[in-house]
């Protein structure tokens, strides 16, 4: 376990580098900088004065130069001050995460509790008209684009419905209402962005436990616990339901970075005050440090996932820690 874990870790050390430098080589490239994008919309400012801004963000430099002057930071904990927010790096991100991983962590756990119970049915009937019917439409929920079924429900729940906020993460007034009333309003807040999150998520999951379900049902133990005179429902759930879900785990950790990238559109169409739509407005901006430091964190969220996913599936199969030696 322990050179298993040194080697994921030296992976993990190399991949961020690498993140970080192909991030860092588009964001350069990208038209326009921090200093003339905040000053030269607003009014017309010297180039003297421009330089000598620029001097001072150490954009002077070249590229290599500024790549290793942010990397030198980071080997020292600072990810440096927020060009729009004059603030910490990490201050300015921390005070997101939260809201960020509440929001892709309930939309998760939706997806996967009606995912599994509905994978695990079709896969029992296939052929049936409940397999062909739910295959059709998870089908066609998963080529859906997140941001049109996000303007769909804001269309028919909080427009024409008037049933659902329509954006934000509480009410306007909701500061002066008492916990029980701001817990209920955050709930409501959560419904629109946590669906429009866990559809695309639902329909993948729940194919791919039907699959792995129809696969395990032809294993031999499966025939053998039969033989035994194990029930259908036994058979179903508590030998063939529960050995088919083992690849799921490793699955769910895979699946961080896509409902990381999935939440930038979400909390920016739906306002929500997190990681996401920090970013997005960070690289509008170009505030290079931020963007720099999101992306670290980011990739290190999806990192630590992944590595949970293979430690936690080690641990739920046997298999695999007699397979590699723990």
């Amino acid at each position: 376990m322990r050179g298993y874990l040194t080697r994921r870790l030296a992976s993990m050390a190399v991949s961020l580098v690498g993140i970080t430098v192909v991030v860092f080589l588009l964001l350069i490239q990208a038209p326009g900088d921090p200093v003339t994008i905040r000053t030269g919309i607003q009014r017309q400012v010297p180039e003297a004065v421009l330089q000598e801004i620029r001097r001072d963000l150490g954009l002077d430099l070249p590229l290599p130069a500024q790549y290793f002057r942010w990397l030198s930071r980071v080997a020292r904990l600072d990810l440096g001050t927020s060009i729009a927010h004059r603030r910490p790096v990490t201050n300015v991100a921390m005070e997101k995460v939260p809201a960020t991983l509440l929001l892709n962590g309930l939309a998760l756990f939706l997806a996967l509790i009606i995912a599994i119970p509905l994978g695990v049915l079709s896969a029992s009937w296939p052929g049936s008209w409940f397999d062909r019917l739910s295959g059709g439409a998870l089908f066609a929920l998963y080529s859906m684009p997140t941001f049109w079924v996000a303007l769909i429900l804001i269309e028919v729940f909080a427009i024409r419905l008037e049933v659902l906020p329509l954006f934000g993460m509480e009410s306007a007034r909701a500061e002066t209402w008492g916990p029980g009333a701001r817990f209920i309003d955050r709930l409501f807040h959560l419904v629109l962005p946590v669906t429009a999150l866990a559809y695309a998520q639902l329909a993948f999951f729940a194919r791919f436990v039907r699959s792995s379900v129809r696969e395990v049902l032809s294993a031999d133990y499966i025939l053998t616990a039969r033989a035994k005179g194990a029930g259908p429902r036994r058979v179903l759930w508590a030998h063939a339901g529960r050995n088919a879900l083992l690849p799921l785990i490793s699955l769910a950790g895979l699946m961080v970075p896509w409902i990381i990238s999935g939440s930038v559109i979400v909390e920016q169409i739906f306002q929500w005050d997190g990681i996401g739509r920090l970013f997005f407005s960070a690289v509008l901006t170009r505030d290079y440090p931020l963007v720099m430091g999101l992306t670290l964190i980011v990739a290190l969220i999806t990192m630590a996932g992944s590595l949970a996913a293979d430690l936690v599936y080690s641990a739920a199969d046997p298999r695999v820690r007699l397979g590699s030696g723990q």
